[in-house]
């Protein structure tokens, strides 16, 4: 891939004036520019910076929250107003509670904290072992020189620079918490913003503003020192300085008479606009050179050379009072060639496992030198990008460990930095694929396999699975890549390194369960008539197919079989046979798929009884005399007798039991006969073959066979 070059460009600028602003509600907002917030602390110091891809930054956190500001609200109110739920990184200057005494507030609203920068001292307030213990393991303790960089990963990024610290070397520091500040200065491109506390700087105080005042270069915007006090902004700071504007952080009706007079000409003789997030209790504002917002003072800026800055109010009511625009300073006098950067691996193409380690390899070089390399990832084709290392050494490798999650639209990016702050960027040509080792985890019926489908697995990892039957059944076998391991209830594949199958199989070992409902025994069921045979048979699986039985020697058999293949429909419509028995009894037999079977038998014997016909005389009886002649080519006489008056249906069925005529009505107590002569009900002929000869009545159902010939 070929390498790119100048990542900045200057753009043209043009003044504008906003008329008014209303501040986030929900969240941090990023707007693709640099965001500072002078916070209304009343007479304290505190200010919020939001990076242009939002990142929270805190410059001191102001007096306790028992003052109440200008603004009306409290420290807490205004970040929470600002959409502030995590700082990511919070610098205190030096100890005073004026600039540390929300740190209890902060942490009681639910507002998180990332890193804690101070100078590393101590001091015997309760303030300040507040603000310690808060911190915790969080807080870190700055050097002299010390870059803090954010937005790291992008092309612009933002950096705040330990100017000097601790009191800059000078004597007679060491008893004085405000000669001990911080002296921080924040760049964005070629916008500057300086912060250094209460720093001193004439001579009743120690001479720190002159030290300082050597090396911190030029900036855009100077937050006032110590809130417009006499002893700060030496005249040599805002010489060196050349700031267009000045915010002080002051508070109404304050005892110390902040801001003060010749602090304020020091400033305005520095050709300096000013800006006071309240009146104060000192001088009085000129009018065209200074602005009191009531409020917080909010600077809105921009990275390129000579780009359009603004300055403004928020008051409690959102808006602003006034609007100031101003170009920053434009690009700096120094190297202004950006390094070349060439990623080489991984540059499309390739496949790496999650948690497998590879190097990603790079070509940088400068005209000067590349001070520090960043690695960054995408999952989204390089819509964004995501940290792996920052502030590398330009070794041209890094060992790196995939990551989660996979994705088939991977990218690596390298950024390359010199010293001046010039950025080369290279990503992969074409998407990589970052993707797992797989398990496919399947179980067949009768049991389960946990985890169970396709389990990611990452490189050299190790994933378990346990085997479990169901009720019922038992585990027949499982099957690893292809082969039998035999009958086990884990399973772990270690130090994965391939893709991998797992099959479970069960055994049915559980017969069905059968419960005969009828007969249930004692009855008399006549010889040849109808019963219908009920029974209830479950299964963990299914029923394939249910047989029954009849004994007339009671429960030890011999059996006979009735009928066999039956479905599992709860009911057989049961023909009897043409015998005499007192101890008749039903057996139902049910199947299941693996061909277990289960039985039960009637509960108690039942009676088969011949009977009287009752149609040739004798005593009058229910009965059905058979057919004659029989078998039949003609017509063929139907007779039978009723012991008392009733309904009676008298049917020819075929053998699948469907109906082909019938005579049906009520009839007095008395013998009956008619004639069939071989034709259905629609008077179509019904051909030869077996046919079945009905009666049904109150008294029972008799049944007998026929048989036409052509």
């Amino acid at each position: 891939m070929p390498p790119i070059r100048h990542l900045c460009a200057a753009l043209a600028a043009a003044c504008i004036a906003i008329a008014s602003f209303t501040p986030a509600q929900a969240a941090v907002t990023p707007n693709g520019r640099l965001q500072i917030y002078h916070l209304d602390v009343g007479q304290g110091d505190g200010a919020v910076i939001i990076t242009p891809l939002g990142q929270v930054v805190m410059i001191d956190n102001g007096v306790s929250p028992s003052h109440t500001t200008a603004i009306g609200r409290s420290v807490v109110q205004q970040l929470q107003t600002i959409g502030v739920t995590h700082i990511d990184h919070h610098f205190a200057s030096h100890y005073h509670a004026d600039h540390i005494g929300n740190m209890t507030a902060i942490s009681a609203a639910g507002i998180t904290l990332g890193t804690g920068w101070d100078r590393g001292g101590s001091y015997t307030t309760a303030t300040y072992t507040n603000y310690k213990n808060i911190l915790g393991v969080k807080r870190k303790t700055l050097v002299k020189d010390q870059v803090i960089t954010l937005d790291s990963l992008s092309a612009h990024p933002v950096t705040i620079k330990v100017v000097d610290l601790a009191g800059a070397g000078v004597s007679g520091t060491s008893g004085d918490e405000n000669a001990l500040c911080l002296m921080l200065k924040l760049t964005y491109g070629e916008y500057d913003e300086t912060f250094g506390g209460d720093l001193p700087g004439l001579p009743s105080q120690p001479l720190v503003e002159p030290v300082v005042a050597g090396y911190v270069g030029t900036a855009e915007v100077y937050k006032v020192h110590h809130h417009g006090s006499a002893t700060s902004s030496n005249a040599t700071l805002l010489a060196a300085l050349q700031a267009q504007l000045g915010v002080i952080s002051c508070g109404n009706g304050n005892s110390y008479g902040h801001p003060t007079a010749s602090a304020l000409g020091r400033l305005h003789d520095a050709n300096m606009k000013t800006y006071w997030t309240e009146t104060g209790a000192g001088v009085a504002p000129v009018p065209g050179l200074d602005n009191v917002a009531s409020g917080q003072v909010y600077i809105s800026a921009t990275w390129e050379g000579a780009g359009v800055d603004t300055i403004r109010n928020i008051n409690s009511t959102g808006n602003s009072t006034f609007v100031h625009t101003f170009l920053n300073s434009g690009t700096a006098p120094g190297d202004a060639i950006a390094p070349l950067a060439n990623l080489t691996s991984p540059d499309g193409g390739e496949t790496w496992k999650v948690g497998s380690s590879h190097a990603i390899t790079w070509n940088a070089s400068d005209n000067v030198a590349v001070t520090s390399v960043d690695l960054a990832w995408s999952s989204d084709g390089g819509a964004s990008f995501a940290p792996i290392a920052s502030g590398l050494p330009n070794s041209g490798t890094y060992n790196w460990t995939v990551p989660t999650p996979g994705s088939a639209t991977s990218r690596v990016r390298v950024l390359a930095r010199d010293a001046a702050g010039n950025l080369a960027a290279d990503s992969s040509v074409a998407n990589v694929t970052f993707d797992w080792w797989t398990v496919a985890a399947s179980a067949g019926t009768g049991g389960s396999i946990t985890p169970a489908g396709v389990v990611n697995v990452s490189e050299g990892a190790t994933t378990g699975f346990t085997v479990a039957p169901g009720s019922g059944w038992a585990i027949a076998g499982v099957v690893v890549d292809g082969l039998p391991v035999g009958v086990v209830t884990n399973w772990s594949f270690n130090t994965v390194a391939a893709n991998h199958t797992i099959v479970a199989a069960f055994a049915d070992i559980q017969a069905p369960v059968v419960a005969v409902t009828a007969p249930a025994g004692g009855e008399t069921w006549t010889a040849l008539s109808t019963h219908d045979v009920t029974w209830n048979a479950t299964d963990n699986q299914s029923i394939d197919s249910v047989t029954v039985s009849y004994s007339t020697h009671g429960t030890a058999g011999p059996w006979t079989i009735a009928a066999r293949g039956l479905p599992n429909s709860g009911t057989y419509a049961w023909t009897l046979p043409s015998l005499d028995s007192d101890s008749a009894a039903v057996r139902v037999t049910a199947y299941d798929p693996a061909h277990l079977s289960g039985f039960d038998v009637s509960n108690s014997l039942f009676a088969i009884s011949l009977g009287t016909t009752g149609v040739d005389g004798g005593p009058l009886a229910f009965a059905l005399a058979p057919p004659s002649p029989n078998p039949s080519a003609g017509n063929t006489r139907l007779s039978f007798a009723l012991p008392r008056e009733g309904h009676a249906k008298l049917e020819i069925l075929d053998l699948s039991g469907r109906r082909l005529w019938m005579i049906e009505g009520v009839f007095a107590a008395g013998r009956y006969s008619t004639e069939w002569n071989g034709r259905g009900s629609d008077g179509s002929s019904v051909g030869a073959g077996l046919y079945f000869v009905r009666l049904t009545t109150p008294f029972g159902t008799r049944t007998d066979r026929l048989a036409r010939l052509r």
